[in-house]
């Protein structure tokens, strides 16, 4: 079995902010690599910027993977990215999503070659689901609709919720975070957790009176709390609370996250496959992990890909369901699972499981 082509494709796909009549659009880039023997294999990455991740697979990592054995995937990864190195001398942004999403793509004709789901490929830690949170709290919501949603989605079974921070003033004013907090602790009660995404907004300064400000609420973990994930001050943060703290490296890489893990910056590692390098890269990241007593959860949404990753090993925790991505996944994947109960179904499927809704993917096809 060899690769026989390559193809990427930018898709815009609509979807609706809940308890509003607002629609945005989430840009995916589409991958599929197909073999000599008609097998083919899916891949997905984010995309926020004019094609280059399209551009560098067409003209670069495409024609370089023609003719090659797709299973291997170990030998693909390190000799793809000397081809890439060669000329770009990083392992991150569009050369690490480029990658990410070719490797998702390799694994998932991997295991429709072995008739095996790609989460027992990586170990089959998991058998049949994983828990899964909800990111529900976006910035865009105001706080009437923050705690309308929250008790919306916990009265549907969703018992582990996501927010994200407001981040007033460009991080210098705490006051709506705490209040925000605050609120949805008290509509969802004691048994439902709360996790806070920072989304890389607050210098330690303020991020620390934040945490301290918040730590009576019991947060499960606070998410990317400072400026471009700084190991050294997301390390002294985490001496002074007591709200555990996650992330993965701002450098989609292994040696980045190395340097988190082993720095002690963080208590929760979120790898995610879309960015991180594919299954081949997240896999070492999550050795990494186990080898410090770490969990693994993914953050950054895809649920659909990175569920095989939580599923595969045995420091697997959770993976992230983001009411915003998913609405697009579940757009262009047909009968997509959904989380029943706080928990993520693994599909007992070949590959990936997925299969893409070919009418959907023509409509949201960026010309």
């Amino acid at each position: 079995m060899k690769i026989s082509q390559v193809e990427a494709t930018r898709l815009s796909i609509p979807v609706k902010i809940p308890l509003t009549e607002r629609t945005i659009t989430e840009g995916l880039v589409l991958v599929l690599v197909q073999t000599d023997d008609g097998v083919t294999g899916i891949g997905i990455c984010r995309d926020r910027a004019e094609a280059p991740v399209p551009e560098l697979i067409s003209r670069q990592l495409g024609p370089f993977l023609i003719g090659r054995n797709p299973v291997e995937t170990e030998g693909i990864w390190t000799e793809a990215w000397w081809e890439l190195g060669a000329n770009y001398k990083i392992r991150t942004g569009t050369v690490s999503r480029a990658m990410s999403a070719v490797d998702q793509a390799l694994w998932d004709i991997k295991g429709k070659y072995f008739g095996q789901p790609i989460f027992r490929l990586l170990g089959g830690a998991s058998t049949s689901s994983i828990e899964a949170y909800t990111t529900f709290g976006l910035n865009l919501l105001n706080d009437e609709q923050l705690v309308q949603l929250a008790r919306q989605l916990v009265s549907q079974g969703h018992d582990k919720l996501k927010m994200q921070v407001m981040a007033a003033n460009r991080g210098q004013d705490i006051r709506p975070d705490v209040t925000r907090v605050r609120l949805v602790r008290e509509a969802v009660g004691e048994e439902v957790k709360i996790i806070l995404d920072g989304n890389s907004k607050y210098n330690f300064v303020n991020c620390l009176r934040l945490a301290k400000r918040i730590e009576p609420y019991d947060l499960t973990h606070f998410d990317d709390p400072v400026y471009i994930k700084d190991t050294h001050l997301m390390a002294e943060l985490r001496r002074q609370t007591t709200i555990p703290l996650a992330a993965r490296a701002h450098g989609d890489n292994i040696w980045d996250n190395r340097d988190m893990i082993a720095g002690g910056a963080v208590d929760v590692v979120q790898p995610n496959v879309v960015d991180n390098g594919g299954y081949t890269e997240c896999l070492k990241v999550a050795h990494m992990a186990e080898m410090y007593h770490l969990p693994l959860s993914t953050g950054g949404a895809f649920h659909l890909q990175n569920a095989h990753l939580i599923g595969g090993v045995s420091n697997g925790w959770m993976t992230e369901y983001h009411l915003l991505v998913a609405q697009a996944s579940e757009t262009i994947f047909a009968d997509a699972p959904k989380p029943q109960g706080g928990r993520l179904p693994l599909l007992e499927k070949p590959g990936l499981g997925l299969e893409l809704d070919e009418a959907a993917v023509r409509e949201y096809t960026v010309p």
